[in-house]
């Protein structure tokens, strides 16, 4: 009796180990992107696209003013960019003049071109009645040491703000999928600078309308807000529209906004996003209109949970003990593959409340930890008998 006992708690203790270590492998390589679209974005794009929030109406608080081809067509100026800096100099002025809470500008300026332009540029932020943000990037994405003291002396010059622009695609090693645009650092250190829109959401002006909103720390997911039936997110004009409106056309109403302007170009600052799953061809969206997305995130207060490496760990030691238990009783790869499949479906399943909680199941993970652990179940109590 006690020798049977006994070889039952070490056969017990053997699939603990076990399924421990099956947990720590697989949470290690989907932590480092060494699995296919990570840990969770086999069904993250889905989850995003049905049932994150849909606007009844664009969002209020923040607007997108666009510099495309057609704007730079319409004012004489080539289509490509750089745009003309006197030029932007107008559009600065005509959106600070509508009345603007605040303005990011999705542009940096790491070289010189003619003196008067630079200065005009730098004059119209400068004067600007509402506060300004100026984009930063990473030192390491400027060549010269000559860009680097450009970029910061014009940032200096101006006597407003700077924050980085960096945005934060998916990095896979092997991709089933798109390399998506998910989400930002807010914080981090290695761009010299906070981000655009964590210190646009910080200014003063802005936090006695909307309030201080603490963001967390890390790289932040974006709780993306989808387009109402009709209409955008977000109001969003090409730069014509605002420096030199139709006749009788409506003028673009800026007043008590954040309006964020930044560049809308073939091939340029352009990303596919989570949402746009299903659609025949890739959809791209600018830059400026992550930044958007990024920006009312923070405004809104909504974050999702990160899971530390560790909560991870356990989460997933969990699936795999309930899996080795449920396949302990189980012998034959007909009643392994269905139960699998059962138990996939239900974490699946369970990922849709956790994402609604904000708080994303690793649902990739647990399925493959779940596969395993059934595996492992049923091969020690096979080898037992």
């Amino acid at each position: 009796m006690m020798g049977s006992r006994k070889s039952k708690l070490v056969t017990i203790a053997a699939i603990v180990v076990l399924v421990a270590l099956e947990a720590l492998a697989i949470n290690y390589l989907g932590s480092n992107n060494y699995l296919p679209e990570g840990s969770e974005h086999w069904t993250e794009d889905w989850l995003i696209h049905y049932f994150s929030p849909r606007l009844d109406k664009p969002y209020n608080a923040v607007a997108i003013v666009t510099v495309d081809p057609e704007s730079l067509e319409k004012a004489g100026l080539p289509s490509v960019p750089p745009a003309d800096r006197a030029w932007m100099a107008k559009l600065i002025a005509a959106v600070s003049n509508a009345g603007a809470l605040a303005i990011g500008v999705d542009f940096y300026f790491m070289t010189p071109t003619k003196p008067d332009k630079d200065g005009a540029l730098a004059n119209a932020i400068r004067n600007a009645k509402p506060p300004i943000v100026l984009a930063a990037v990473n030192e390491a994405y400027l060549k010269t040491d000559s860009q680097r003291k450009f970029l910061k002396d014009f940032i200096d010059k101006t006597g407003h703000k700077g924050g980085h622009i960096g945005l934060k695609r998916a990095k896979e090693i092997f991709s089933l999928g798109d390399r998506a645009t998910r989400g930002v650092y807010h914080d981090d250190p290695d761009q010299g600078y906070p981000s655009l829109t964590s210190v646009l959401a910080g200014l003063p002006e802005v936090r006695a309308v909307y309030g201080t909103h603490t963001i967390p720390e890390g790289q932040q997911r974006i709780d993306w807000l989808l387009e109402p039936e009709r209409g955008e997110v977000f109001g969003h004009y090409a730069a014509h529209e605002i420096l030199s409106p139709q006749p009788c056309g409506k003028v673009p109403d800026l007043k008590g906004k954040i309006v964020l302007i930044g560049p809308d170009f073939a091939g340029l600052d352009q990303h596919t996003l989570p949402f746009t799953v299903g659609k025949e061809k890739a959809t791209f969206f600018p830059g400026v209109f992550v930044h958007a997305q990024a920006l009312a995130q923070i405004l809104d207060g909504r974050f999702f949970h990160g899971w530390s490496t560790a909560q991870q760990f356990l989460l997933l030691f969990c699936v795999g003990l309930l899996g080795a238990a449920v396949g302990w009783p189980f012998h034959g790869m007909r009643a392994d593959f269905l139960v699998g499949v059962v138990g996939s479906l239900l974490i699946v399943g369970l990922s849709v409340p956790f994402f609604l909680a904000r708080m994303p199941f690793p649902t990739a993970l647990a399925i493959l930890t779940w596969g395993a652990a059934i595996w492992t179940g049923e091969r020690v109590q096979a080898w037992r008998e």
